[in-house]
């Protein structure tokens, strides 16, 4: 019995969501807020923060994001989401990922040339938004040029 009322909970939260109005797809604003958090032999871990705008008349929370980011076609690595963020209704938000980048890779890319133009950045994944307890799951693909700010 309760996984009927789970499930008609389910159904009813996805209907009310969507006969409201048209769920609009978030709008992309920037990627920035590049920060090299730790460097070893091994490896750089870095953070980096994406942001867009819910256009929605309604808030949803950001989980479990995963994307693989590639800087001027140099695979970068997976970047993940290390905490759920909570959007506002008709607001910007920002999600943060930190991914850990093998430093045979970081030594691929000239870093001093990379600060001073725009580089190609590409991430492809998937990431889980939800209200209610009601999750689905989004794929993520963008590309395009950005300064990159990088902050030790």
């Amino acid at each position: 019995m309760q996984i009927v009322r789970t499930s008609l909970a389910a159904v009813a939260v996805t209907v009310l969501l969507t006969s409201c109005s048209k769920v609009e797809a978030p709008q992309f604003r920037s990627v920035g807020s590049f920060k090299v958090k730790k460097i070893d032999f091994q490896q750089v871990d870095i953070g980096l923060n994406v942001t867009y705008y819910n256009p929605n008349n309604f808030g949803v929370t950001v989980k479990e994001a995963v994307v693989d980011v590639y800087l001027d076609s140099v695979y970068m690595g997976k970047f993940t989401q290390p905490e759920d963020v909570a959007v506002d209704k008709m607001a910007d938000f920002s999600i943060p990922l930190i991914g850990a980048i093998p430093i045979a890779k970081a030594l691929q890319l000239n870093f001093r040339d990379a600060l001073n133009k725009e580089v190609e950045v590409k991430a492809a994944g998937s990431v889980r938004v939800g209200k209610a307890g009601v999750y689905i799951t989004r794929d993520i693909n963008y590309q395009g040029r950005h300064r990159v700010d990088i902050k030790l």
